[in-house]
């Protein structure tokens, strides 16, 4: 948990190529050490970090534009299949209908089913304008309010991730002069602050004063950084020159070979992130069968005797979740949990599972039970047993 903050240290105390190399290492630590699936806002920042640790600050705007580009385009193509635009399953439908009813507002059906199409087109004309030489200011409004919208119903962490590498694109040589326009940044952080908490909901119910204040504070980090994009840029400043041919190859490249390992099966962390509708079992255009060695799940039993230093090394909310028996658990996960249960000597009875595409549900698996192997969590931490049941990984 300290990795973070510390990084955070030492990029503002130690601006130099070692310092931003004990960055890029104190996150890649976090991101190894976390035991829950990454976010596409931490793999986003991560990337970004990397790269504009080791590459001149002239590059760092048409890296971050570039990179935007791929997230948009990618997040739109990864959308086109039947499961995301046609099901009741589908991930934009079922966010929509899920923040309506926080809102304690009808399901407008028609609205919920257009949705899909509208996401896709957003940001598909996003990532395409973005491509665009000289539409970047015209991207930067529809991102602003693509990133809103996304952020009020419970996703500022990614708005904010997004925002800042706008932020980048119109901070020449990374270098941010607000030139006396502070209380725009101010208003734009006090605008979207209540938004965030007016606008903000829970599904466990009433939010307590720490979500009203994560909210709050999410939104306006988040208008800040919108007014920071807006605002003029700085003169005299550099270009990336003659490296922009091969900065746009190389995050094409990156890019492409992306999303072929996912269309192929390889990985998945990206389209789940994206809410695609793309699942690691499943009657879709991505089908696991194809792969010899795909991650195993398992299914949990919570043990007769629950010792209460267990539950202080792990969250007592993720083991409820993980234990549910309408769930299966990632073996890179059960691996961790399997090794903390028994330093307290207990188990948790982990029962291998297969799926059965006839019936579309997850059994137990034939004897012999192999051991859950330590894997990277480049898959769901946690999914249902019915293959037909619509989950947000």
């Amino acid at each position: 948990m300290a990795a973070l903050p510390l990084a955070l240290l030492v990029a503002l105390t130690l601006p130099s190529l070692a310092g931003r190399t004990v960055v890029v290492l104190l996150v890649a630590f976090w991101m190894l050490a976390t035991q829950v699936r990454l976010s596409d806002h931490c793999w986003l920042g991560a990337v970004a970090v990397t790269v504009m640790a080791f590459t001149p600050a002239s590059l760092h705007s048409l890296v971050a534009l570039d990179l935007l580009a791929g997230v948009y385009l990618t997040a739109a193509l990864l959308k086109v299949n039947g499961e995301y635009l046609c099901t009741e399953r589908s991930a934009g439908r079922v966010v929509t209908a899920h923040y309506l009813h926080l809102l304690r507002l009808p399901d407008f059906p028609r609205l919920v089913k257009s949705v899909p199409v509208a996401v896709i087109a957003v940001e598909l004309v996003a990532g395409v304008l973005a491509c665009a030489p000289g539409s970047e200011r015209c991207v930067l409004w529809l991102a602003i309010l693509m990133h809103l919208v996304f952020g009020v119903s419970g996703n500022f962490p990614f708005s904010v991730v997004a925002m800042a590498l706008w932020v980048a694109v119109f901070t020449p040589d990374s270098h941010i002069t607000l030139a006396g326009a502070s209380w725009i940044v101010g208003a734009g952080a006090l605008l979207a602050g209540l938004l965030g908490l007016f606008g903000g909901r829970t599904a466990m119910g009433p939010r307590s004063t720490g979500w009203l204040v994560k909210d709050f504070y999410q939104g306006a980090v988040y208008g800040a950084l919108c007014a920071m994009a807006v605002l003029p840029p700085a003169a005299g400043a550099t270009g990336p020159g003659s490296w922009t041919p091969l900065v746009h190859g190389l995050i094409a490249l990156v890019f492409a070979v992306n999303f072929a390992l996912v269309v192929a099966g390889v990985k998945l962390e990206w389209s789940f992130a994206m809410f695609t509708s793309l699942r690691p079992f499943g009657q879709t255009w991505l089908e696991r069968h194809r792969l010899r060695d795909w991650p195993r799940y398992y299914a949990l039993s919570l043990p007769s005797r629950m010792p209460k230093s267990l539950l202080r090394d792990v969250d007592p909310t993720f083991l409820y979740l993980a234990t549910r028996d309408e769930n299966v658990v990632h073996e890179g996960v059960v691996f961790h949990l399997e090794a903390v249960a028994r330093q307290h000597r207990v188990t948790f009875a982990p029962q291998a599972m297969m799926p059965v595409r006839e019936r579309r549900v997850l059994v137990p698996a034939d004897p012999p039970q192999p051991a859950p192997r330590r894997r990277l969590l480049d898959y769901p931490a946690v999914v249902p047993k019915s293959l037909n049941h619509r989950y947000l990984a």
